[in-house]
């Protein structure tokens, strides 16, 4: 299980219940760098993904192929690169 540190931001929906939930989750360059060793550790293991943070767990039993998107804003006042990955487990 991977223990994700930082400081809580905006939130939407509840892990227990429901259709969605999202949390945001602000971190430093070290606990964001651990939490990916973390779940990179996880997914090549081929079991169960879990992570956790404050009073929840979530995980997921996922299937291949995994997907990643990545996407870039050029805006040369405010660049961004989001790397988002899904993980989804399939009945």
């Amino acid at each position: 299980m991977v223990r994700i540190s930082g400081r809580s931001g905006r939130t939407k929906g509840s892990p227990s219940g429901g259709d969605k939930f999202e949390q945001e989750i602000y971190m430093t360059a070290g606990e964001m760098a651990d939490m990916m060793r973390g779940l990179a550790s996880e997914i090549e293991n081929r079991g169960r993904v879990e992570a956790s943070y404050a009073d929840w767990t979530l995980g997921v039993n996922p299937n291949e192929p995994l997907k990643a998107e990545i996407q870039f804003k050029h805006d040369p006042s405010r660049r961004e690169l989001e790397v988002q990955l899904k993980l989804k487990e399939f009945p």
